[in-house]
């Protein structure tokens, strides 16, 4: 027994429980870092949310196809890939289903998803139903390409992506959140539109600033919308460091004493807001507060309605109190903890992120197309191959007729390689005619066009960044939205309304140039006439207003960007360009100015005499970027009318061959955004025909012509009744003698 026991101890590798345990926890930390907890920068997934789409895109359940039993898809990454609990791989998923925490949802869900208020009530896998989003196949892009590296899966039987060859970077459009031993990452959804904007800015710019970049990403977006309340210091040291404190507040309207709470934080829980509300009451902390009511549905996610008692508290008193004591707001922690290109967990700053997965996708790219290059040059070979076959036909055919061994021969004649010989002895009957000759001589010449075209792309760096940027600029046209959480650079909420309420009302007279300056002057009257413009500029608008009131900006491709009166400059200057404040892209005109905190509405027409009316209080932006309300591609937008029914029935159009309509203004749809309906019928022929001018009229009312350094001249309402029709009409050439040479249309309107 002695001896048996002695022979037995020395095939023991002895080791302290010291290092034992150092090496067992350092294992096992690295597992939980690089295969559970943390995402990839190349395509912002964690290992299980790749396994899971890779394994739905190999089910076939692409967004074009039926929905499967979500049960399906977690047996199958399961037993392939992910051997972990099934209850864990089902979460995981249905957060990627989640409309509310993801800004782009990978996964179209059937059934019940869990709601923003309870995102926990999602129900069992056997019950729902599930399929990708066309938002996921961009991750999966050219996957068998070549453009991945692959390994082996947990059984060595199968073989997975160790990546996705994703075509944007979902690392902050999404963003990600885990912990693991010892780090955590806590990664904000970010707006794709502006994304996509840095990153072409970067190709073009490697060495811009961070500040460059914090210009088409000004902060976080949230897909639950909200407010964002920060200091400007504050998102610096975000982009800055990689690290920070954010805080949302929930959006709110009010109409005499009762407010409706419209959104909320990132993550916050309707019930739970309630909960804490009434709570307060019932320890009567709070004696303001009449009713609280839930109202959300399925077409209002978020609507919380609190009527206020008596009139000793307004509703932004109340709403500072609740932001105070409630979750109406919260404060995120931001922590920009990723797997860097190098495999390496790493806190990277704005710069960095967007650096290595451009690069990443540089590198991508290049390699599908030396994937396809390859292809090519082996498909030449074969088709090199058939060509000398051609040739040689009649004796190619003797040698196979008449000898039991003809590779030698055969492969003699042509100096053909092994897969060359394969092809030719594989060739159907078919296949030497003189026809099929003719197409392997098109298609050759056609594959070796597209094997120089490929060389020059790899060859230039320039037509690589050229193509790289035009696939974001469609992938944007596709996925692009708008900004849902706005930006209010301030920490405390009860300052901004302080900061509302400092601001004095005085009218002022706001002064719009065709260059896009702008500028104030006291009082609520100008004289036109002691204007002063830059050289080559000239008027183009005016609008009294109070400087405490929100104005919007117009511009011709029909994005809108609003602004506080009291930030514009006054005096007896030129004034500023507005694109000191926004985004405009260079050539883009603005056509007009709005203002966007009063109760109208405005009507917006192209040139393609197409438009539609809008709410004013819909048009605010608080995006440099702008929001885009008219989508008309094929056109201008031209000058906004702001409709007062106090003022107009009637709008009129007047294009530049001189046709003029009036028609009901109740026949125009009221959207939000969009291309609208057909308000004049310009014909197809009429290829310069173009709308130059709207406006309003009302019955009783008179319109005023005028030219530069002419009389004016004025049409009365009842010469316009024979224009007056419904909207989808030609409409009518204007008479002669109510038009100047070189019309000028102005908004002046008089009653006769």
């Amino acid at each position: 027994m002695t001896k048996n026991r002695d022979i037995f101890s020395s095939n023991i590798e002895k080791v302290s429980i010291g290092d034992f345990s150092e090496d067992a926890y350092l294992n096992y930390s690295m597992y939980v870092i690089l295969d559970r907890a943390l995402p990839s920068l190349l395509d912002g997934l964690k290992p299980v949310q790749r396994r899971i789409i890779y394994a739905m895109s190999e089910l076939g359940l692409k967004h074009s196809t039926k929905h499967k039993k979500s049960a399906r898809t977690v047996g199958d990454v399961l037993g392939k890939f992910h051997p972990h609990g099934d209850t864990a791989c089902y979460e995981a998923m249905v957060i990627m289903a989640q409309s509310f925490a993801y800004n782009m949802p990978l996964i179209d869900g059937q059934g019940n998803w869990g709601t923003q208020d309870d995102p926990k009530s999602f129900a069992a896998m056997r019950y729902t139903e599930s399929k990708l989003t066309q938002y996921s196949e961009l991750l999966l892009h050219d996957l068998k390409n070549g453009t991945s590296d692959w390994i082996p899966n947990f059984d060595g039987t199968l073989n997975e992506p160790k990546f996705l060859p994703s075509q944007i970077p979902n690392i902050l459009i999404n963003g990600s959140s885990g912990i693991a031993v010892g780090m955590s990452t806590d990664i904000p959804p970010h707006n794709l539109g502006e994304i996509i904007l840095a990153v072409q800015y970067i190709i073009n710019n490697p060495k811009c600033s961070i500040k460059e970049l914090m210009e088409f990403i000004p902060a976080p977006d949230y897909p639950t919308g909200a407010d964002l309340l920060q200091d400007e210091s504050d998102i610096d040291a975000i982009y800055n460091e990689g690290t920070g404190n954010i805080k949302l507040r929930a959006e709110y309207s009010h109409h005499g004493k009762t407010i409706e709470i419209t959104s909320l934080p990132y993550q916050a829980s309707t019930t739970k807001i309630i909960e804490q509300i009434q709570s307060q009451i019932i320890d009567k902390k709070i004696s303001f507060i009449n009713s609280i009511e839930d109202q959300s549905d399925e077409k209002n996610p978020v609507k919380i309605i609190i009527k206020i008692k008596g009139n000793s508290h307004n509703s932004n008193d109340v709403m500072n109190h609740l932001y105070f004591t409630t979750d109406l707001e919260r404060s995120y922690r931001v922590n920009l903890n990723m797997i860097s290109m190098d495999g390496k967990p790493k806190v990277m700053n704005l710069k960095e992120i967007l650096t290595e997965w451009v690069s990443f996708r540089i590198n991508t790219y290049k390699r599908k197309l030396n994937h396809e290059n390859n292809n090519i040059l082996d498909r030449l070979h074969i088709l090199e191959g058939f060509l000398i076959v051609y040739k040689h036909l009649d004796k190619i055919i003797e040698i196979l007729r008449n000898e039991d061994n003809p590779k030698l021969k055969i492969m003699k004649i042509g100096k053909f390689s092994e897969k060359q010989y394969e092809s030719i002895i594989n060739m159907r009957l078919r296949n030497i005619a003189k026809l099929e000759e003719n197409k392997i001589k098109d298609e050759y010449k056609k594959l070796q066009k597209r094997n120089k075209e490929i060389n020059s792309i790899l060859k230039s760096k320039a037509k690589l960044n050229k193509l790289i940027i035009h696939e974001l600029d469609v992938l944007s046209e596709e996925y692009a939205h708008d900004r849902r959480t706005n930006i209010l650079h301030n920490t405390d909420s009860s300052k901004q309304i302080i900061q509302e309420i400092k601001i004095s009302s005085e009218p002022v007279s706001l002064i719009l140039s065709s260059n896009g300056w702008v500028k104030t002057s006291k009082g609520s009257s100008v004289s036109l006439d002691n204007l002063t413009f830059k050289s080559g500029d000239s008027y183009l608008a005016h609008l009294d207003i109070e400087n405490n009131k929100q104005v919007s900006f117009l511009d011709q491709k029909g994005f809108i960007y609003s602004m506080m009166v009291n930030d514009i400059p006054s005096g007896r200057g030129y004034g500023e360009s507005l694109k000191k404040y926004f985004n405009i892209d260079d050539g883009v005109h603005i056509t007009g100015m709005l203002d966007t905190s009063n109760d109208l509405y405005t009507l917006f027409s192209s040139e393609s005499g197409y438009g539609f009316l809008c709410k004013n209080k819909e048009l605010l932006s608080s995006n440099r970027n702008g929001k885009s309300i008219v989508k008309n591609k094929q056109s201008n937008i031209i000058k906004p009318l702001e409709v007062d029914a106090k003022i107009f029935d009637y709008y009129l159009l007047v294009t530049n061959n001189q046709y003029l309509i009036l028609s009901k203004l109740d026949d125009i749809p009221i959207l939000t955004k969009g291309k609208g309906v057909k308000l004049i019928n310009i014909p197809k022929a009429e290829v310069s025909e173009k709308v130059i001018f709207s406006g309003g009229i009302r019955a009783g009312q008179r319109r005023e012509i005028s030219a530069e350094n002419k009389r004016s001249k004025y049409i009365e309402f009842k010469e316009l009744q024979p224009y007056i029709m419904t909207r989808t009409r030609r409409g009518k050439k204007i008479e002669q003698k109510f038009i100047h040479k070189n019309m000028k249309l102005n908004y002046n309107i008089g009653q006769s």
